[in-house]
């Protein structure tokens, strides 16, 4: 398939079978970015310098090969705490191509496992929305634990099939990223199976699904937003293939062209082949030799010979397909991938709805029709609620947080923070049904809302404790039952103190100390620092390893096991 698509066979294998470099994403919205950013330079990291937007780096050894001992520990550590985010660069790009700002909600239809969601969530922060979906339940834990690693508050987590991703209140979504499932053919340096596994007609297979994730996506975005469509395939079924029949089932989207300054990239392909089981090159006269094949799969040059073929529709997809973004492993020592940009063009859509309202709004316009309220369903003991009043004043009270410019939401024994956009355009207003009903506001439904914002508290023997992810996010917003401690105070803690509640009185101000969670705080060379702790007879850290270790590494100390090893 390669040599047929124009490329230099033996150029290409020698890098498509070589290991990537490791890359990652800088976390720009935490509070030590600029150290975060020293230590992964002192590790030799190169800037990448086509990503305008965020930082991010290539380091100086393969992708899961860092050195034995500090640079191997400092980048897990980086990672699962947040910091950063290990994403290979190519996997980068179809978020690079879409016009993001912060009053945006926006669409990721097959988000797992969430690489893509965080770096379109740090663009967001703090105001705008990510609606993170994904139909199978273990990968969406992927999501929710990525969110939470990260520390980011404008998520929302959704379960659905991207076939049939469920309406939301008009006018529908700002922005979409349907980075569908493929053949992973540009995965060559990461994912050695992809060269026993693969065979000609995977693509053809993966075709029809592709397509109807993608034009759900289109459905759902509204007038003058932008839809990204990608894939990690090489395969031109796969990519633009799709692309054409999506110009011809969705007539209101226009082909936008991508371009990457810096980053080497291909224009879209006109004419490809197909190919038998043996990787022999299948002209369009001898389509009936290859199984699963529709003409939907030729080029459009191909198509413009058949009887019922719109003619000049197909001269205008053809020519728009060199709009289309390719990217070979060859070209910037990355993997390869396939990036295609959409326009619902303004003027299809003069009422300023996105396409999946038609049906309804159809049917009551030909018929003498009242539409009927629907209720929602009662929601469950796992359902996301809004969270009642009595408990956000509780916790507010307790941390002297201001919930005003946020939304609060619980599940459970959880209280989530999330921006107000989610109660604003995803909560409380009411909903068309496809057959014209409504669905009334102050709920989700019909959109299946796993997690929405970040889990900040969490309510244990009666007392809410703020979760070690919230003070990434929400540490310094925190004015109540916080305690101020010396930094000498802060590092015995941190290297395994935990005083009876009197001894450590005796290096505090405090008369008193309330039983449960309590944040400390300290001024730390490198600017405020907390810690959560639990008040019992002892004082004890609620704070995981992996941080316990930045903290000490921050201050000079051995890593925790080292310590304990000693």
């Amino acid at each position: 398939m390669v040599q047929h698509l124009g490329r230099h066979l033996d150029t290409w294998l020698d890098v498509a079978w070589r290991p990537l470099p490791e890359t990652c994403r800088l976390s720009a919205h935490r509070s030590d970015k600029a150290w975060t950013q020293q230590q992964v330079m002192a590790l030799g990291a190169t800037p990448l310098p086509w990503m305008h937007h965020q930082q991010a780096f290539t380091m100086p050894f393969e992708r899961g090969k860092a050195p034995e001992g500090t640079p191997q520990r400092m980048m897990s550590l980086l990672h699962e705490t947040g910091r950063i985010t290990r994403q290979e660069a190519a996997s980068m790009l179809p978020v690079c191509a879409m016009d993001l700002h912060q009053n945006m909600m926006v669409l990721d239809l097959c988000a797992a496992p969430g690489s893509k969601t965080t770096q379109l969530a740090e663009a967001l922060h703090p105001n705008g929305v990510v609606v993170a979906n994904d139909p199978v339940s273990g990968r969406v834990n992927m999501l929710v634990s990525n969110r939470s690693r990260i520390g980011l508050a404008n998520v929302v987590v959704t379960q659905h099939d991207g076939r049939h991703f469920a309406r939301l209140p008009p006018p529908g979504f700002d922005a979409v990223l349907a980075d569908v499932p493929c053949t992973g053919t540009a995965t060559t340096r990461k994912n050695r199976d992809v060269w026993w596994q693969w065979s000609p007609k995977e693509g053809r297979k993966m075709f029809n699904m592709q397509h109807a994730i993608a034009a759900r996506g289109a459905s759902l975005l509204k007038p003058g937003g932008f839809m990204v469509y990608s894939t990690c395939s090489i395969d031109p079924i796969e990519n633009e293939a799709v692309v054409a029949q999506l110009l011809r089932t969705c007539p209101y989207l226009e082909l936008v062209e991508v371009s990457f300054e810096g980053f080497i990239t291909h224009p879209g392909m006109q004419h490809w082949h197909q190919y038998d089981d043996d990787g022999h090159a299948v002209a369009y006269a001898d389509a009936d030799r290859l199984p699963f094949a529709s003409t939907s799969h030729w080029p459009p040059g191909e198509r413009m010979n058949l009887e019922d073929a719109d003619q000049p529709a197909e001269v205008a997809i053809h020519e728009a397909l060199v709009r289309c973004c390719r990217v070979w492993h060859d070209d910037n020592d990355t993997g390869g991938f396939f990036i295609a940009k959409f326009q619902h063009r303004p003027e299809a859509a003069p009422d300023g709805l996105a396409q999946t309202y038609r049906s309804g709004r159809a049917k009551r316009a030909s018929q003498d029709w009242t539409p009927t309220m629907k209720a929602p369903p009662t929601p469950s003991e796992n359902s996301v609620v809004l969270a009642d009043e009595a408990t956000v004043n509780s916790v507010g009270e307790l941390y002297g947080f201001d919930s005003s410019g946020y939304s609060m939401w619980q599940r459970g024994k959880r209280l989530n923070i999330a921006p107000p956009m989610i109660k604003e355009r995803l909560y409380d207003p009411p909903s068309p049904t496809n057959k014209g009903d409504i669905w009334g506001g102050s709920s989700f439904h019909p959109i299946r809302v796993v997690h929405a914002g970040l889990p900040a508290f969490t309510l244990k023997k009666d007392s809410w404790r703020s979760r070690q992810e919230s003070l990434y996010a929400f540490a310094d917003a925190f004015s109540a039952n916080l305690l101020d401690i010396t930094p000498d105070t802060f590092t015995r803690l941190l290297t395994g103190w935990a005083p009876m509640v009197e001894a450590f009185m005796e290096h505090t101000q405090a008369e008193s100390l309330p039983s449960g969670a309590m944040l400390l705080r300290s001024a730390m060379p490198w600017g405020p620092a907390w810690l959560s702790v639990w008040i019992g007879a002892r004082v004890t850290l609620m704070i995981d390893r992996n941080e316990q270790n930045v903290l000490r590494y921050k201050l000079g100390l051995p890593w925790r096991e080292e310590e304990e090893d000693e």
